[in-house]
C-alpha cells in the first residue's frame, strides 16, 4: 500500500473513532476538547507509533506493554510485570527505558509460544541479557534441523531439544 494511501486510510479510521468519542463525550454532556488542544492529542496519538529500529528485521516487531495487555486477554499491567519478573515473558527494554515484546513470542492465536516460558527460566540468574537472549532465540542451531528455538517451537517439535540448547548456553555464560 503506498505511504499517501495507508495514512489516508488511517486517517479515515481515526476520524471515525473521533467522533464516536465525542458522541459518547458528548452523551456525558462533556466536550471532546476538554482533553487538550489538538496537537498535543495528535503529539499523543503519533507516540504510540513504534518507531523503526535497526533490530525490527532480526528481532521485531514489537508489542507495546498495553497491547501485550490487550492479547493476553486485557490482563493488568502487574499481571505483565510478574510474567517478566518470571521469565515467563520476555521484554526487551529499549535505550530511552521503554519496555517492548517482540512478536516471536506469541504465536497466532495470541498466546505464548508452548514451551517458551520453560525455555526462558533455563537463563533465569544467568548473564545473558534480555536483548543477547532474544537474539539467541532467533538464531539457528544445527541440532535444530538449522532452525531457530522460536521456529521449532512455533512448529510444535518436541521441547527438550530446545531446553538441552538452553540449559547448555546458560551454563557457559555461568562460568
Amino acid at each position: 500500500m503506498a505511504t499517501a494511501t495507508f495514512i489516508d486510510e488511517v486517517t479515515r479510521h481515526l476520524k471515525r473513532a473521533l467522533e464516536e468519542r465525542r458522541s459518547s463525550y458528548a452523551e456525558h454532556g462533556r466536550s471532546l476538547e476538554e482533553i487538550g488542544p489538538p496537537e498535543e492529542l495528535a503529539r499523543r496519538m503519533v507516540g504510540v507509533v513504534p518507531e523503526p529500529s535497526r533490530w525490527d528485521d532480526v528481532l521485531g516487531p514489537f508489542y507495546t506493554t498495553s497491547k501485550v495487555a490487550e492479547i493476553l486477554g486485557g490482563v493488568s499491567r502487574q499481571a505483565i510485570a510478574d510474567r517478566r519478573e518470571r521469565h515467563t515473558l520476555l521484554a526487551l527494554k529499549t535505550s530511552d527505558g521503554v519496555l517492548v515484546y517482540p512478536t516471536f513470542q506469541f504465536d497466532e492465536h495470541n498466546e505464548v509460544l508452548a514451551g517458551l516460558p520453560e525455555v526462558l527460566q533455563c537463563f533465569r540468574g544467568s548473564a545473558m541479557d534480555d536483548w543477547s537472549l532474544a537474539g539467541w532465540l532467533v538464531s539457528k542451531f544445527r541440532t535444530l534441523d538449522s532452525r531457530s528455538p522460536v521456529d521449532w517451537l512455533r512448529l510444535g517439535r518436541e521441547l527438550e531439544p530446545v531446553l538441552r540448547l538452553a540449559r547448555a548456553a546458560a551454563n557457559r555464560l555461568s562460568e
